[in-house]
């Protein structure tokens, strides 16, 4: 390991721990509670601050993952193939247009929500039911906002995972793996139940984080060739 690039170490470690801090957040998100408006209420109220710290590390992740996947796509090597050079690129701004759609879902459940049941724990009734309506509206967008934020991202993967292929054989698994993964919440998400969507939003972070891995994994192995590898040889 010590002849590796320490770029290809650094992309490497970068994207491993994206995966596992986006693992580590799934697990510690508050979950709604109650049945009622003001059992919601007040259960946001009280998980402000960790909502905050949660969502907050989504968007920094995020944010991180833009510019790893900025730096690959412009070093997969695309072996003079315009298609598979039109691939990567369509990867990248699928990719960050689906970070852009989540972010804006983070701000909305980590920040806005919180804030709103911070404002209106102590209301009365009357005044509750005001309310009602903007928790409402900010529900409507997230539960419409996410799926599109990860379709986005499925596409990525899809599109990553073709780019990969061309590379060659090393990176057929992972590839295989994202187009099955891709595919699945791409025809998956505009179907699903509305009594099954959280979990399946969840899954395919999970599942995605996957792919993350072991795109880490296959760049710490230098078992996939970058771009300036292929031309030196």
């Amino acid at each position: 390991m010590s002849t590796l690039p320490a770029a290809r170490r650094g992309l490497a470690g970068t994207l491993a721990l994206c995966a596992l801090a986006t693992l580590a957040l799934l697990a510690n998100h508050p979950m709604p509670q109650g049945h009622t408006l003001a059992d919601f209420v007040r259960a946001e109220a009280a998980n402000q601050l960790l909502d905050g710290v949660v969502h907050g590390g989504f968007i920094a992740i995020l944010g991180v993952l833009m510019v790893c996947f900025v730096l690959l796509s412009g070093i997969l090597p695309t072996r003079g193939s315009r298609t598979a050079g039109a691939t990567a690129i369509l990867g990248l701004v699928a990719f960050c247009t689906g970070c852009g759609t989540l972010m804006l879902v983070m701000i909305l459940d980590g920040f806005v929500v919180p804030g709103l049941a911070a404002h209106f724990a102590a209301a009365t009734a009357n005044d509750l039911s005001t309310g009602a309506g903007l928790f409402l509206i900010c529900g409507m967008m997230i539960r419409f906002l996410m799926p599109m934020g990860l379709m986005f991202q499925s596409v990525a993967v899809l599109s990553w995972s073709a780019a990969i292929v061309v590379s060659g054989r090393a990176g057929r698994a992972l590839a295989i793996y994202g187009f099955t993964v891709g595919t699945l919440l791409i025809a998956a998400l505009p179907t699903a139940p509305a009594k099954l969507t959280a979990h399946l939003l969840m899954a395919g972070i999970v599942l995605q984080s996957i792919w993350y891995l072991g795109l880490a994994a296959l760049l710490w192995s230098a078992k996939l060739p970058l771009d300036h590898e292929v031309r030196a040889h």
